[in-house]
């Protein structure tokens, strides 16, 4: 029997973590520049420390970091596992629709994808999980990566 990736890492982490699936309630409305990195793993800030002749060719920000901010906002609120399927789906389409549909830019949406469909999991601690929003709650500001002080109860 194969298995699907996201029954792997249920496996993998021990449980099942069908309560890391729910949509989350009395988060503020999410605003990109508070709550978006743009593109995680580094990829904006690469590309923010590119030199200036790539900018000029290409614009300030990545060209599909509109692609991202949505993504954010859909990974902000959580929700089902069916959810974070089609909003990882709908990464790839956009990234996809403004590369381009020629190997480098299938290449880029299908890595984005599965990116984000592994490390976008709710109950690995980082702060571009599923459902990220709940992390700061209390703050609204954007998670740090950091454990938060208060986590604990100190």
């Amino acid at each position: 029997m194969y298995k699907t990736t996201q029954e792997i890492l249920d496996t993998l982490c021990g449980r099942d973590h069908d309560d890391c699936f729910e949509p989350l309630t009395g988060l503020p409305n999410f605003d990109p520049e508070k709550h978006s990195d743009g593109c995680s793993g580094g990829m904006s800030a690469t590309y923010a420390n590119l030199p200036d002749w790539v900018h000029e060719s290409f614009g300030d920000t990545l060209p599909w970091r509109h692609c991202c901010v949505e993504h954010d906002r859909a990974y902000y609120d959580g929700g089902s596992r069916e959810q974070k399927i089609a909003a990882d789906k709908r990464l790839k389409e956009c990234v996809t629709a403004t590369v381009g549909e020629d190997l480098a830019g299938r290449l880029l949406s299908n890595a984005m994808r599965l990116a984000v469909h592994i490390g976008g999991q709710p109950y690995f601690e980082t702060p571009y999980r599923w459902g990220y929003g709940e992390d700061f709650r209390s703050t609204g500001d954007l998670p740090s990566g950091k454990e938060p002080t208060d986590k604990e109860g100190g």
